[in-house]
């Protein structure tokens, strides 16, 4: 009975806005269907009436939405996401169905694509106005690390290097100032200290960039470069500089968390789970339309409600972001099907994942709003509608199935995967990789959504040394799309949150590390750390992100705490306090 009552509890939520709008965007739509406010009791009949006339009303103007010609472009200036990949040839696909192409005959890739570049965001030009900004920026908040810059990557730190060789403090660059941003190289003015001379000697120099910045965009992109803590030719401290560069002027803010999130204050608030969301279907559109990204993807989200391991996991905000996902792609005519594993093991010991019981059966009982006169009409095929016994469903743009080679149909565009993971005994990766090998083999993606592949020993010898290593290498196979968790203080006790780290595939692949600050009922996240392409190491996490919750200062800007002096302790506040 528990499943038939958590579908009829989980309700259609309105449509996610975008994620760069993040919180404020999302908050602020309206129900799809305004209440209709009678000024005298209906009687039963008279509401059956009105709502037969609202459904075929919405139905015919729906009918008259299909047939209209699409919005052009709203950013005919920004690249176009180009399909490279050869695989991913879907004319095919979208002949088994015509209802798949819109009405001008693009298949579905194009119509993705075309949704996706419709997001990218409108690059400022770096002219001479925009550079002039960012130099001044530059030179007042990162100073100390651009001196940094020239001793490693400019001839400044050679001719240092040598004249200090056999005299140390001979020839010590003191200050280093940019100048000028042209082509591909940054023009610094160096202040230099020489044994016997009692003002500093300028020189200037040139540090070059690995390509030419057109946007500020593109020269955020190349200076996070420079302060990759990754990277042994550079200070120290980029890792904190990073955060600075990400907000350069003119340069898009696609990293940033909205206030007053309160992720440990569950249930959440509908707008705080739209934000979720809206930034996951984002982030697998955009992976998807990418001809360069690899078919076999992975993101990991777990705020508290989605992570598992708490006790505050709950399965109706994982049902509900799986089907915001999935009708995102259906609404273009790509055929997804959503995959939950099947009992595993053998005998006594057969079963699912604890978390995942029941979940199959409650995705084809929730509402989808597929019924008949409804938004997604038939998107479902007929596996909700009563059928005759014997008679097998028919599938529609949506659809669903276990963990299996089997499972895979011929006309698949996408596979979403909830939360695959191996149990006590029996392990998940047999099956799951018949299944990704046959997908991808076609140019099926495949998404796994939360995946936990490690290895559960047993006494049964099962997940053991043997194939241990193509065990990893599997995992390993997977391209991360999309990834958001918070940072604790310790495993046992989930509480409080420190901050949290958040990379977007499609946002240039930014791992941003953001410590949490609060106060008097406020909460903020805070960004102080950024590593392009690699996930940051436990111990720098430690480093940039203290034990303890940080107060916010009085004027609403931070703090400035020195990094040997550990921050002095805050009490958590909650939003009623």
């Amino acid at each position: 009975m528990w499943p038939l009552l958590l579908a009829l509890s989980i309700v259609r939520p309105p449509a996610a806005g975008t994620a760069s709008a993040r919180l404020s965007s999302v908050s602020a739509q309206h129900p799809r269907h305004p209440p209709v406010l009678t000024a005298e009791r209906l009687s039963d009949d008279a509401i059956d009436a009105k709502l037969a006339s609202l459904r075929s009303k919405g139905k015919a103007r729906r009918s008259s939405d299909r047939s209209a010609p699409p919005p052009p472009n709203v950013a005919p200036e920004a690249a176009s996401i180009e399909d490279t990949s050869g695989p991913m040839d879907t004319s095919s696909r979208a002949s088994l169905d015509p209802t798949r192409s819109d009405p001008i005959g693009r298949p579905p890739i194009e119509r993705l694509q075309e949704k996706v570049n419709s997001r990218l965001p409108r690059e400022t030009p770096l002219d001479a106005s925009a550079a002039a900004e960012i130099i001044a920026f530059l030179n007042a908040h990162l100073a100390d690390e651009m001196l940094g810059w020239v001793l490693a990557a400019t001839d400044v730190g050679k001719t240092a290097r040598a004249k200090n060789a056999w005299s140390g403090g001979t020839w010590v660059p003191r200050t280093a100032e940019l100048t000028a941003i042209s082509g591909a190289q940054l023009h610094f003015l160096v202040g230099v200290r020489e044994r016997g001379k009692a003002e500093l000697s300028m020189v200037s120099t040139e540090l070059e960039l690995p390509r030419e910045a057109r946007s500020a965009n593109e020269l955020r992109e190349l200076l996070l470069l420079l302060c990759d803590a990754n990277n042994p030719t550079v200070s120290a401290k980029g890792a904190g500089a990073s955060a600075v560069v990400l907000r350069i002027p003119g340069a898009s803010d696609d990293w940033s968390l909205p206030d007053d999130l309160w992720l440990n204050t569950t249930p959440y608030r509908r707008s705080v789970r739209n934000m979720f969301y809206a930034d996951v279907l984002e982030a697998m559109q955009a992976a998807v339309a990418d001809g360069s990204c690899p078919r076999r993807m992975k993101l990991t989200v777990t705020p508290p409600e989605l992570n598992m391991e708490m006790d505050s996991y709950r399965v109706g905000t994982l049902l509900e972001l799986v089907r915001e996902c999935a009708l995102g792609f259906a609404e273009l005519g790509m055929k997804t099907r959503v995959c939950v594993q099947g009992s595993m093991g053998e005998g006594a010991f057969m079963g699912v994942p604890r978390v995942l019981s029941g979940v199959r059966k409650v995705l084809t009982m929730m509402d989808w709003q597929a019924e008949p006169g409804e938004e997604y009409d038939g998107f479902l095929g007929d596996i909700q509608r009563p059928r005759s016994p014997g008679n097998q469903p028919t599938e529609g743009l949506v659809c669903f199935g276990a963990v299996g080679a089997d499972e895979v149909g011929p006309d698949d565009d996408v596979l979403i995967v909830l939360a695959p993971q191996s149990m006590v005994g029996a392990s998940i990766y047999e099956p799951l990789k018949a299944m990704t090998d046959k997908a991808t083999h076609q140019g099926t993606s495949v998404i796994l959504l939360n995946p936990l592949l490690e290895d559960r020993l047993s006494s049964s010898g099962v997940m053991s040394v043997r194939g241990r290593s193509d065990r990893l290498s599997f995992a390993a196979s997977f391209e991360e799309i999309y990834h958001f968790r918070l940072l604790y203080s310790g495993t046992t006790f989930m509480f409080p949150i420190l901050g949290s780290l958040r990379m977007a595939r499609h946002a240039g692949r930014k791992y941003v590390l953001c410590q949490r600050r609060e106060s008097g009922g406020s909460e903020q996240y805070v960004p102080v750390g950024c590593w392009i392409g690699s996930e940051p190491t436990p111990q720098m996490i430690s480093e940039l992100v203290p034990n303890k919750v940080k107060e916010k200062a009085a004027t609403g800007t931070t703090t400035k705490v020195s990094p040997a002096t550990p921050p002095s302790p805050a009490v958590e506040k909650m939003p009623w306090d």
